[in-house]
Formats: C-alpha cells, sequence, structure tokens
C-alpha cells in the first residue's frame, strides 16, 4: 500500500521581486515543490505508535485517508488509481464494518471534517462515491441498506489479512472503483466549471486538466504547501490575490475552499490573473496557454525566468518563438522537475476533455 508524508503544513514562499516598471506577477502561488519529508507532530505520533514505522497514511491531493476507533482504524481511497481500502487493526469484524458503511455514503461537503482526528464521517443522503463504485450485484450504493449489504458480503468473502513489522495483524478489505471513476467526478463539477468558465473566459478543458491534475476531483484535497480543495488553491498568496481582484481583504478560509464551487471560482479566477496580468503580453494563445499551466503550478515569475531574468525580456523571447518550442523548453529547462511534469500531465489531461489540438 502506498504510504504518504504527513502534510506539514509550513507554506513554502517564493518571494520575487517587483517594480512599477515590471509586470506585476507573484511566486507566492509555487506550492508543493520541494517534497517536504517532515514527521512531526501528534497526528504522526498516534500512527506511528499504533501501527508502526512505514505504515503512515495521510490524507495529500489525491487520497483520502479517515481514522477511526482512536486511529485503529481506516479509509483510504486513491482517486488516482481507483481503489478503496478499508483496514482495521481490531478482531472486531464490526468496527471494520461500520467504517466501510461510512466510507461508501461519505457526502462530498468536507467542510467541517478533520481528516487527522480520529472520527467516522457523517452519513450522507446523497454519497458522494454514488456512480464510481458498485456492489457486488453490480448496483449503485446509495443508502444503509445497500451499504451494509455490502459491507456483510465484503467481510464475509473478501476479507484478507496482513502482518505488520510491530508484529500487529491488520483485517483489510478493498473495493475497486469503476474504470471511468475519474469521468465520474468531473461530471459533478461542470455546472460550476461552465459557470466560471463564462465569467472569466478560460476555456473549460484547461480547467478539468488542472482540476484532473491538482487533485483528480477529490474535494478533500490538501497538499503539504497548504493548498486546499479541487484547484489546490493556496490561501495566504493566490488566494489573497483574488480575493483582492474581488475587492475583499484577507485570504480565503479553509471552508470557503474547501466549498466546490467557491473553490472552482477561486482557481479559475488566479488562471484569469495569470493570463491578463502577470503574464500580460504573451501573443500566441498556445504559448500563452503553456506559460499559464506552468505558472499554475511554480508561479509566474519563476517561467519567465527560464527565459530571462527581465520579465519584459522574457515575454519578448516567448513572443520570438513557436509554442511547441515554448513547451519544449518548460518542460525541459524550469529549474522544477516538478513543473516539468506538471505542464506535460495538464497539456495530456486537457486534451482528453476536448480531443487533441
Amino acid at each position: 500500500m502506498k504510504k504518504f508524508l504527513i502534510l506539514a503544513l509550513i507554506p513554502f514562499l517564493y518571494g520575487c521581486s517587483s517594480s512599477d516598471s515590471a509586470p506585476n506577477y507573484d511566486d507566492t502561488f509555487a506550492k508543493d515543490t520541494h517534497g517536504l519529508d517532515l514527521l512531526t507532530g501528534q497526528f504522526s505520533q498516534n500512527i506511528d505508535q499504533i501501527w508502526g514505522v512505514n505504515e503512515l497514511l495521510v490524507a495529500s491531493r489525491k487520497d483520502y485517508v479517515k481514522y477511526t476507533d482512536s486511529y485503529n482504524t481506516r479509509s483510504h481511497i486513491s482517486f488516482e488509481e481507483g481503489q478503496i481500502t478499508i483496514e482495521t487493526l481490531t478482531n472486531d469484524t464490526s468496527r471494520l464494518h461500520k467504517s466501510i458503511v461510512h466510507t461508501l455514503l461519505m457526502g462530498s461537503d468536507a467542510k467541517g471534517i478533520d481528516l487527522f482526528a480520529s472520527g467516522d464521517v457523517p452519513i450522507s443522503s446523497r454519497p458522494f462515491l454514488v456512480g464510481q463504485v458498485v456492489d457486488n450485484l453490480g448496483g449503485a450504493i446509495n443508502n444503509v441498506s445497500v451499504a451494509n449489504n455490502f459491507a456483510m458480503y465484503l467481510i464475509q468473502n473478501k476479507l484478507q489479512t496482513r502482518r505488520l513489522s510491530n508484529g500487529k495483524t491488520v483485517q483489510f478489505v478493498s473495493i475497486p472503483m469503476i474504470a471511468n471513476h475519474v469521468g465520474v467526478r468531473a461530471r459533478k463539477y461542470l455546472p460550476f466549471i461552465r459557470k466560471s468558465a463564462r465569467q472569466y473566459n478560460i476555456d473549460e478543458s484547461l480547467i478539468l486538466g488542472i482540476m484532473q491534475t491538482e487533485s483528480s476531483f477529490n474535494p478533500y484535497a490538501i497538499s503539504y504547501a497548504n493548498a486546499m480543495g479541487l484547484m489546490q488553491v493556496v490561501p495566504h498568496s493566490a488566494g489573497r490575490d483574488i480575493f483582492e481582484m474581488k475587492g475583499r481583504s484577507g485570504q480565503p478560509s479553509k471552508s470557503y475552499l474547501f466549498d466546490p464551487e467557491k473553490n472552482i471560482d477561486a482557481g479559475v479566477a488566479y488562471l484569469w490573473l495569470l493570463k491578463n496580468e502577470y503574464l500580460q503580453g504573451i501573443t500566441d494563445s498556445t504559448s500563452m496557454r503553456y506559460a499559464m499551466i506552468s505558472a499554475y503550478n511554480s508561479g509566474a515569475g519563476a517561467v519567465l525566468r527560464v527565459f530571462d531574468s527581465d520579465p519584459y525580456s522574457a515575454i519578448a523571447e516567448i513572443n520570438s518563438m513557436s509554442p511547441d518550442q515554448v513547451y519544449r523548453i518548460l518542460t525541459t529547462r524550469h529549474p522544477s522537475a516538478q513543473a516539468r511534469n506538471y505542464l506535460i500531465k495538464v497539456d495530456k489531461a486537457q486534451k482528453s476533455y476536448r480531443g487533441a489540438r
């Protein structure tokens, strides 16, 4: 089972110098670029003590992880791999049964849910996973009765065990999601995506490509750079810029960014800022798209510095190149390997939503 480093809510700040003579860009949107591997805090200590070393699982951008039973039972949904694993250290399968039901019937509202505390998420009348996973009869799991029956089936027929390095035995079940689970989640957010696309004049396929790459449409997504929600908006940087654009002071709260509609609006508003302010002057629409994608991950200043230390000269250099040249440089010369790969991934995902250019 894949292991994840605990979130360290210590934002990565990438300062940039600016002046009245330079374009207004902000590097502080850069996030998730150094692979922070600090295992600190009470949360990780709880897991290490109970599950043993090398068994730490925590929520991340594309993984939902929730502990219950004083951290002795946990649910893990890999939204990228399409796999649900629910496991317990207890010999009481009723706890496993309960966790299966609560996981299958959890809602899509991440506001108020503490993924680092032990406790079940509420059962929802509109379960988020409906359509993404089916029971042993191939039917939708949309109420307590169906979920209970499926949980009983899994425990009776699919229960597995494994031994931890500390000698404890884990009982678990694995539930595969349907083949097109990503598409099912994407459709849930299309009304919000289309609304923001019209408001900010941003291509729907670009929004979808970024959302898939950032979170795989996981509404509970959070990163160790403190980016939140479907479009992984960092409150203290991009969030402040967005609020300033909207004439608001301060920065968006956790509750604000875990609201899917507001999160999508914030992410698309930031794309508008990249296009119309921070990267303003790039004339070719495809080159602009490549620059926007890269800047969404690493910051506009970092993108421009790939071409020249002076932002005006950088934009002139980009405009002297073909879009293919811009793409090649951003995917080979950007100092951040993550940013290089990010452009490749988003471009590929965007094409899957709109068809190849």
